[in-house]
Formats: structure tokens, sequence, C-alpha cells
């Protein structure tokens, strides 16, 4: 009897944690559209402005919106790389192709790439940089863009009802011995309650958004970004109190 009970009981956990991988792969299908909708929202944005005879006048913003276009292409380009390639269920780790980066600059062009997005939500996004720079790591351009979107992108879902003011800051320093480079980017959201911070870069989890609605996702932004900062060899952490915003501090080391 406590044989076929134990198989029994070995039986149903296998079925249960069957229908939880089922549900899994059903929200994550559901939910990845939204993600890639954004940037093709973006492009198709900015297309529209180009077709306005006066912006095509205008040489510099032609050149501004173009480039818009080309990082929201190449965002779509990774984000479809990662639903082929990063399957859910298995542990894949991204392939990196690093190169001399500064850091600065692709903040810079993240920004810009996201200026129209933050200004449909009357959000201000600033970059500031804390010393000299430049802020050069050895890093994959792809992913580390990918990583300032997300961070960047999380900020504007989980905004509030305040007006929302994301800060990226820039910053040399030394750690045992060591040239780091600190991105930190703080908001003034609806931040992250002490209980649930340890989790926020786990797989598949995602913040209880109490009486925010309509928030799209499938709790994997955060872990793929602390993922791509540790095969950096750096490191990511979050500082945050509900109601006060977040405070999200990547670690890299220089070049």
């Amino acid at each position: 009897f406590g044989i076929t009970a134990a198989a029994f009981g070995l039986i149903y956990k296998s079925l249960r944690q069957q229908q939880r991988l089922t549900a899994l792969k059903n929200d994550f299908i559901g939910n990845i559209t939204h993600e890639l909708k954004t940037p093709i929202t973006t492009v198709g944005v900015a297309l529209e402005a180009l077709s306005d005879f006066e912006v095509l006048k205008n040489p510099e913003q032609t050149r501004e919106y173009i480039s818009i276009s080309k990082l929201e292409l190449e965002r779509l380009t990774l984000l479809v790389d990662k639903v082929l390639r990063l399957s859910m269920f298995e542990d894949k780790q991204p392939r990196l192709q690093p190169e001399p980066l500064n850091l600065g600059v692709l903040a810079a062009q993240v920004l810009n790439a996201m200026k129209l997005q933050a200004e449909s939500t009357g959000a201000d996004i600033r970059l500031e940089s804390m010393g000299e720079g430049p802020f050069v790591v050895n890093g994959d351009r792809l992913h580390l863009t990918s990583v300032v979107f997300n961070l960047v992108d999380n900020a504007l879902k989980y905004r509030g009802e305040a007006p929302l003011v994301v800060l990226l800051t820039l910053e040399n320093a030394v750690q045992n011995g060591k040239k780091i480079v600190l991105l930190t980017v703080r908001d003034n959201g609806i931040g992250i309650a002490p209980e649930y911070q340890p989790k926020v870069f786990e797989k598949f989890f995602r913040v209880p958004a109490g009486n925010v609605h309509n928030v799209k996702g499938h709790g994997l932004g955060l872990s793929y970004v602390a993922q791509v900062i540790r095969q950096h060899g750096g490191h990511i952490r979050v500082e945050s109190e509900a109601g006060q915003g977040s405070r999200f501090v990547v670690e890299l080391p220089g070049y």
C-alpha cells in the first residue's frame, strides 16, 4: 500500500508539473506578442512622421527617426532570437560577441530610440554622468542594448499615477582593485515590496501589480537581464520601496 501510494503521489506531482509548464507556455505565447509589438509600433510611428513633408524637409530630424527605426529593428531581431533560442524549457545561454563599448553612447542611443514611447506616456527620461568618462566595457552590443531597454521599459510599465521620472546614471569606480562601470536606473514608480525583491530576477516571476492593470509581460525580462550581466562577469541588484520607486544598479567590469 505504501509503495502504491508513493507511486500515485509521484504521478500526481508529475502531472501537476506538466500542467504548470503548459500554463507557462500558453502565457508565454500569449504575452510575448506584446513585447514584439512595442518596437513595431515605434517604427510605425517614426515612419508615419517621416511621411510628413515638413519632417522630410528637416534632415536632422529625418536622420533621428531613421536612427530610432534602426535601433528598434535591431531590438526586434533580438526579441525574435530570444524566442527562437532561449527556450523556456532549456537553460541555454545567450551567445555573446564582445567588443569595446562606450556604455554612455549605448545608453544615449537607447533613450533616443525610446523617446517616442516615453513621450506617449508623459515620462521624463534623463541620462547623466558621475565623474569623467568614457564608460567603456567589453560587451555584446545587442544584448547590453536589450538590458538597458528592459530596465527602462519596466519603469515605463510600472510607472504609477505620478509623472514618471527615470534617471540613468553612469559612473566609473574601483572595486577590489579592479575598474568597474556602474549603470544605475532609478525611477519614482510604484516600487517593489521587500518580500518580492529577492525574486525579481527569477524566471517567470512577476511582481503583483496591485491597482496597476493591463501590464503585459511574462516574467522573463529581468531574468534575461541578470543572465546577460552574469555572462559579462558583472552583477545587478535592486533597491526599492513600495510606492517610492526602484533603483537597479548594474556593475560591469571596465575595459
